[in-house]
């Protein structure tokens, strides 16, 4: 039986700022595309409509395609101010994915204080199925990160919130690290995540030493998760955010050599669980 194969992109501002080293390391590498957070150290949100239409031509060019717009919208703390400005920054996100002709954009959820988690629950909900109306006017997918302390990084506020939303403009993406370092692992996700289940992250971390490193090199579980994963059909979305030089709350940085040490790192584990990228 053939191997299923995964579409495997990456967020590129990992390799360099310069959209051309980006797409020449993405190029070489074997990636079908990029998912966009940043380029020249400008947010993908900030771009000009002139920078966008540039940066699509270069893609393009490179025979790649613009998977996703990794967008830090909800990145904050809840309060209702911050939701009318999030909604807003929604809002350019939509215009920013038609633009690059995608429809996914990546989201988050907002932190809310320590110990509020469920008396906040209702209202986090409210401010994401305000998004998600969005998205369904706007002809686009949501899909849920789970990071750091943000309200949906836990498993149990992300399955009643996906139990509410979850539908076809309103997905998820599991991202592996981030899990292993808020104190979980797969199994606290799957099986009920996956009908709702776009795309995964692919970064690895050991718990221990709080470090991020490659894939199948930490404590993740990436193996057995694909291996899983492909036992059950999915065949998803696969996105490189190695994280293997520096990490930050809105992003990290790897470098072209330790995001290639990356790609060749998943390619080991995916063949290994039954799968090709």
């Amino acid at each position: 039986m053939e191997s299923p194969r995964f579409n495997l992109t990456g967020f590129a501002d990992e390799i360099s700022p310069s959209i051309d080293e980006q797409v020449e390391t993405l190029s070489r590498l074997g990636l079908s595309g990029l998912d966009l957070r940043g380029v020249d150290g400008i947010n993908v949100l900030d771009l000009t409509l002139d920078h966008l239409e540039k940066i699509l031509d270069k893609v393009h060019d490179a025979g790649l395609k613009i998977s996703c717009v990794g967008s830090p919208v909800n990145k904050v703390k809840y309060d209702v101010m911050a939701q009318a400005r999030e909604f807003d920054r929604l809002k350019r996100a939509c215009y920013v994915a038609q633009r690059v002709n995608t429809k996914r954009i990546r989201i988050f959820t907002p932190e809310v204080p320590e110990g509020s988690e469920d008396e906040l629950a209702p209202k986090v909900i409210e401010w994401m199925k305000e998004q998600r109306q969005l998205a369904k006017d706007q002809e686009v997918v949501l899909i849920h990160e789970n990071d750091a302390r943000f309200w949906g990084a836990y498993p149990e506020n992300a399955k009643r919130m996906y139990g509410e939303l979850g539908d076809s403009h309103f997905k998820a993406v599991y991202d592996f690290a981030n899990d292993v370092l808020l104190g979980y692992r797969p199994k606290d996700w799957f099986p009920w995540l996956l009908p709702h289940l776009d795309t995964l992250h692919i970064k690895d971390a050991k718990a221990a030493e709080r470090a991020i490193v490659p894939a199948g090199e930490g404590d993740a579980e990436i193996e057995e998760t694909l291996r899983y994963l492909i036992g059950e059909g999915w065949n998803g979305n696969l996105t490189l955010e190695p994280h293997l030089q520096a990490a930050g709350p809105m992003g990290g940085f790897s470098g072209a050599q330790l995001f290639e040490t990356a790609v060749v790192a998943l390619r080991n584990v995916l063949q290994r669980a039954g799968g090709v990228a």
